[in-house]
């Protein structure tokens, strides 16, 4: 596997973001959900890979866990509600992937807005 810059990382997330932003703006919120987590789960590889934990693979349950653990509680980089926001959007993708009820337009529209959020706040510290 090549190795990645955490910006690089980071432009994987971006492109999901892109995705799920075209996605919800053409109704297609399922996608929105997926791609919107994505979105996040790149964008917290490429935070604990500036911070020195880079894997080759994650599994998303590990990856949640040290992102909250090592860069929210420990060592205080980012605020705590990233860590809920990391939960709840996983939550969402697992019901847009796997249940028949599709996610609320405004529960999928409420997550997009938290994945930019996490990208700004994660390429801001990369870019220190």
């Amino acid at each position: 596997m090549a190795h990645l810059t955490p910006k690089e990382i980071l432009s994987r997330a971006e492109e999901f973001l892109q995705c799920a932003d075209y996605a919800v703006q053409n109704g297609y919120f399922n996608a929105c959900a997926i791609c919107s987590y994505a979105a996040l789960f790149w964008a917290s590889r490429a935070a604990l890979a500036y911070e020195g934990f880079d894997r080759p693979t994650w599994e998303h349950t590990e990856l949640r866990a040290k992102f909250t653990e090592e860069l929210i509680k420990n060592r205080g980089r980012y605020p705590r509600h990233f860590g809920t926001w990391l939960v709840n959007a996983f939550r969402l993708r697992n019901s847009a992937q796997y249940q028949l009820d599709p996610p609320k337009a405004k529960k999928v529209r409420r997550m997009i807005n938290h994945a930019k959020e996490f990208i700004k706040i994660i390429d801001e510290v990369l870019s220190k």
